[in-house]
């Protein structure tokens, strides 16, 4: 599983790096977010997410996601306005293009070493619950799923 979410989520960052031309982007009546604060979003919620599962020790909690981490995982989507972002992963407003495919990079290095990752390796999400290795693999790719759709809708509007 882990190599099957952490190819999606590379293939994912690939399709942010190309996007990220388009980073000024914006269409009030879609989001209030533009282009790379939707794509800025995401690349801080991958390094977050991947630099804890990374430096996690111990064995995880027993609690397992929540119902509506459940759910997120089981139907591969987030509905929007649903949520809001935690303070670490608000984008700015005035994000360029340079600073996005350096956070992208990161985000390929962080992503790249997910095969290494321990089994057991937990996350904690705010709004989803504990989130176990392979299952926060999976949440990054809903995640950016999500926020590409909305990115898309930008740019065709």
């Amino acid at each position: 599983m882990v190599r099957t979410h952490a190819g999606e989520a590379e293939r994912q960052i690939g399709e942010l790096r190309r996007l990220a031309s388009s980073s000024h982007g914006f269409a009030p009546q879609v989001s209030g977010w533009s282009v790379g604060m939707h794509i800025q979003h995401c690349a801080l919620a991958m390094s977050g997410i991947l630099s804890s599962l990374l430096g996690c020790e111990g064995p995880p909690p027993e609690r397992s996601p929540n119902l509506v981490g459940r759910g997120v995982l089981m139907t591969g989507r987030i509905p929007r306005g649903a949520a809001q972002a935690p303070a670490v992963a608000l984008p700015k407003r005035d994000v360029g293009q340079a600073e996005l495919i350096e956070e992208l990079v990161r985000c390929e290095r962080l992503l790249s070493s997910a095969p290494e990752m321990a089994e057991n390796a937990w996350f904690r999400h705010f709004g989803l619950g504990v989130l176990r290795r392979d299952q926060a693999l999976r949440f990054l790719a809903v995640h950016n799923d999500h926020h590409l759709r909305i990115i898309r809708d930008i740019l065709a509007a």
